[in-house]
């Protein structure tokens, strides 16, 4: 089950008005960040981290990178002068993006949508086409600012000349000329007849090349007032964009035109004559020519189709390399003045930036004194308001130099009156722990004494019990080594008597080996007679099978015979007295059914006969079967002969050992009856001295809860006197908090002692704040405060007292925990000692039950409830070992 914790909603805050469905969505492997994917092309972050879960308000859904265009881009264009490219779109907003450092520089959302949008060369300025007019802005910071608006509607392509001293916009089927600093209009290109859909400056910014939905392509000269110098058309062809070329190297200057539109051809145009074209086998909707005229980039614009860039060799030759960038068709494409990057749009919202790779050197590695340039542009009152914020906040940071100042100052001399202070209350703590170390220096050396004492009174025990342990040791070794050579002697003579049964049994298994032997050679010999009796059978009841059959067969080819010499004979009677014999067909046609069905009762007991015989072959394969299984039954009859034979063999040998182990642990039963008497009265007195050491443990039990009585009265008064300590302490905090106040605003009073009047308000002021009930005097009772310092004293030196009486007697009753603890270790040696003594009985009372299973029933039972009685004995002693332990 999941719980939810928190809601979040995509409202669309920020630059992006709208960031649409949520499509996607992923865990970081930290499970730290939630990455969001919506419909409106945005890719958002959210937190998961617990701090951010527990705000009550609504945690903010970042952009991942930044925005992002959320339809298809309708303008692009580049910058020469800073690392900038323009975009607008459908979203109804207008982006500035570097394409060095990859960022979103600037977003500004409009009102409507912008169609098309120009980027000066300078970078300082923009053109933007509205539904209703043509803005020309100004790039500053943090903003764009409109300065000019012309009335054109529906602007969808508007171009910035190379130099930025002009820029031209498309009005319906006209092409209007400006300049760019007084917005005054150069000229009207007119000529087209429909909408015009692209327009191309000349390198030298003298001529302007045009291209529309009529198929035509016109080329002015702004110098002569917008004069047509050239024109070309093809009708029933919409063009969509055009590029003009002019080779520098060229003896005769001339523009030549490169056009693309509805009929999937590249075609190239000079002189208002078509010179050359390419089948492209897709719609080409943008073109873009590098500077230096080494490639010319292509994007195809099928409908519902990705959109991937072509880039031709140039001169046209028709061989191109194709590179996918769009989903959608491509809307446009630009290229960096120093042909480092190639930019393309497409209608699924995205801006592709590509690293052009050149072999020669580029513009800025020639030009390499000028590089991109980092200036901004603001405005007068920008500039003010900032000059006015930074007076401002220098007049506060002087003021706060001049407050901090005097604070120090002031904090410096609380600090010495505390030094001195705590100075004096720690050179007293310092004297009485100096006392409290020589008190304990004394008892360290008491201690030390009484613990010589006790490890001298701890090797003598010691002594005395290793000579103990020493002759107890040397008389279970003699004892011992009695046994160990009776023990020899038993096994000396067990051994003879083993050789000779061992002897006897090897004689008397040789015999009954041989008997066997003798039984299995007749049991063959039967079964080899047997088989040839049945093969014998077998032959001879094949012969008579055989005889049989070609009996049979002569009868019925007897019979035959005659039957076909009797109709023929008949047949010729019939031939010589045929009217005779019609009466009596009918009967003789009776008799020959007759006849034919005694046929087939023959041939019936012939097929029986077969049968017959081939039972009798199965029979012969079953006897041959059953005669493979005895063979196989008779060996494996030896084998279990030869098994059951070791088995006895073995049997026999083991009863031999538990004759032999029943001896030894006869006598090993009557020496531990002898033993385990005296340790029953150990075990007595063990159980006596445990019980006096429970007692003294419950006498000490009972003087430790007295102690802890004492000890949490005593910590009582402590905490009730740290209380008393503590409020004093805060009192004095709010007395220096109280004083510092009125330090503070003395101080800031004394700044107006210049000025009588406000000085009065000021001392007014603090009499309000300080003296509003009246001034209360505090009078301090002497024999209260010496009373409470008497009592404060005696507290303190009972405390001291009983800690170091509590001292004493916990290390005396470490001590005697010490000592109860070694006894218990060695009564814990003991019981080992009896418990792996109680294991060896019990391993040999086995080995006896093993050798005595029928006569030695009423012994082992009373072995068994001594041994449950000792058992029993021990676990009580160890239970109450492990009380004393806790």
């Amino acid at each position: 089950m999941f719980r939810k914790a928190k809601e979040v909603k995509l409202d669309g805050s920020g630059p992006t008005p709208s960031v649409g469905a949520v499509t996607a969505m992923t865990v970081s492997p930290s499970e730290e960040t939630v990455a969001i994917a919506t419909g409106g092309n945005q890719l958002l972050t959210f937190s998961l981290s617990p701090t951010d879960l527990i705000k009550a308000e609504d945690s903010a859904v970042e952009h991942a990178l930044t925005s992002f265009h959320s339809g298809p881009i309708f303008g692009l264009d580049v910058c020469v002068r800073k690392p900038l490219v323009v975009t607008c779109g459908t979203d109804k907003t207008v982006r500035i993006w570097n394409f060095v450092d990859k960022t979103l520089e600037l977003c500004k959302v409009f009102n409507e949508e912008a169609f098309s949008v120009a980027f000066h060369p300078s970078g300082f300025h923009l053109i933007v086409g509205f539904a209703d007019k043509v803005r020309l802005m100004n790039l500053l910071m943090e903003d764009f600012r409109t300065y000019k608006e012309i009335p054109i509607k529906a602007c969808r392509e508007c171009r910035f000349s190379h130099g930025g001293q002009f820029f031209a916009a498309v009005n319906s089927n006209t092409i209007q000329v400006y300049k760019t600093y007084t917005c005054e209009v150069v000229c009207n290109l007119r000529g087209h007849q429909s909408k015009v859909k692209a327009v191309c400056w000349t390198t030298d910014d003298f001529k302007l090349v045009s291209t529309g939905q009529d198929g035509a392509t016109y080329e002015y000269d702004i110098l002569k007032e917008g004069r047509r110098v050239s024109e070309w058309s093809q009708k029933g062809t919409n063009f969509t964009s055009i590029i003009a070329y002019t080779n520098p190297e060229a003896a005769q200057q001339s523009t030549t035109l490169f056009v693309a539109g509805s009929d999937k051809m590249l075609k190239e145009v000079q002189n208002s004559q078509l010179n050359n074209y390419l089948e492209s086998n897709a719609t080409l909707g943008q073109l873009a020519l590098a500077p230096t005229a080494r490639a010319l980039i292509a994007g195809v614009a099928e409908p519902d189709m990705p959109g991937s860039l072509r880039c031709y060799t140039f001169p046209l030759t028709g061989d191109y390399v194709e590179y996918q960038a769009h989903a959608a068709p491509v809307s446009r494409i630009r290229i960096a003045w120093d042909e480092l990057y190639l930019f393309s749009t497409g209608d699924d919202g995205c801006l592709c930036i590509f690293d052009i790779k050149k072999t020669g050197p580029c513009k800025r590695d020639k030009d390499s004194g000028l590089g991109y340039a980092d200036e901004i542009l603001v405005t007068r009152q920008f500039l003010d308001e900032k000059q006015a914020v930074l007076l401002e906040l220098e007049r506060k940071v002087e003021e706060l130099d001049s407050r901090i100042a005097f604070q120090l100052r002031h904090r410096d001399g609380l600090h010495k009156e505390k030094m001195a202070e705590m100075q004096e209350k720690y050179s007293e703590e310092i004297e009485t722990e100096r006392r409290k170390f020589e008190v304990l220096r004394e008892e360290k050396a008491e201690m030390e004494m009484e613990n010589e004492e006790h490890i001298k009174t701890l090797e003598e025990s010691h002594a005395r019990y290793l000579q103990g342990q020493q002759e107890s040791f040397d008389q279970k070794m003699i004892v011992e080594d009695q046994r160990y050579k009776k023990l020899e002697a038993d096994l000396e003579r067990e051994k003879q008597e083993w050789e000779a049964q061992h002897s006897a049994l090897l004689t008397e298994h040789a015999g009954v080996i041989e008997q066997m032997k003798q039984d299995a050679e007749k049991i063959q010999r039967v079964n080899r007679e047997t088989m040839d009796r049945i093969i014998k059978e077998k032959e001879m009841a094949f012969k008579h099978h055989q005889e049989t059959l070609a009996q049979l067969e002569q009868d019925a080819d007897r019979e035959i015979e005659e039957l076909k010499e009797m109709y023929e004979q008949k047949l010729a009677q019939e031939k010589d007295d045929k009217v005779r014999l019609r009466g009596q067909a009918g009967i003789h046609q009776k008799h020959h059914h007759d006849l034919n069905t005694e046929m087939m009762k023959k041939e019936e007991e012939v097929k029986t006969k077969a049968e017959e015989s081939r039972k009798a072959e199965e029979k012969i394969q079953g006897l041959v079967k059953d005669k493979d299984s005895n063979e196989k039954e008779i060996k494996e009859r030896d084998k279990t002969i030869a098994d059951k034979e070791q088995r006895i063999f073995d049997l026999k040998k083991q009863n031999q050992e538990l004759e032999k182990f029943r001896f030894v642990l006869d006598y090993k039963i009557r020496e531990l009856k002898a033993q385990i008497d005296p340790k029953t009265a150990d075990i007595a007195s063990m159980k006596t001295q445990t019980q006096a050491m429970e007692d003294e443990l419950n006498d000490y039990k009972r003087k430790n809860k007295q102690l802890a009585l004492q000890i949490s009265q005593l910590q009582m008064k402590q905490r009730a006197l740290q209380e008393e300590i503590k409020a004093q302490k805060r009192k004095l905090r709010d007395d220096l908090a109280l004083i510092k106040r009125f330090k503070l605003d003395l101080s800031d009073c004394m700044e107006t002692i210049a000025e009588p009047k406000a000085l009065k308000e000021s001392v007014t002021a603090l009499y309000r704040k300080y003296v509003q009930g009246g001034a209360k005097r505090q009078d301090l009772d002497t024999d209260m405060q010496k009373e409470y310092n008497r009592q404060r004293d005696y507290l303190e030196k009972s405390v001291d007292s009983l800690k170091r009486k509590l001292e004493k007697d916990s290390q005396a009753h470490r001590i005697d925990n010490m000592r109860i603890m070694q006894e218990n270790v060695s009564l814990i040696r003991e019981i080992n000692d009896l418990r792996r003594e109680i294991n060896n009985l019990k391993h040999e009372r086995q080995a006896q039950e093993l050798a005595n299973m029928g006569s030695m029933q009423s012994n082992r039972a009373d072995l068994e409830r001594e041994l449950d009685m000792q058992k029993e004995e021990m676990e009580e002693l160890t239970k109450q070992l492990k009380d004393l332990e806790q």
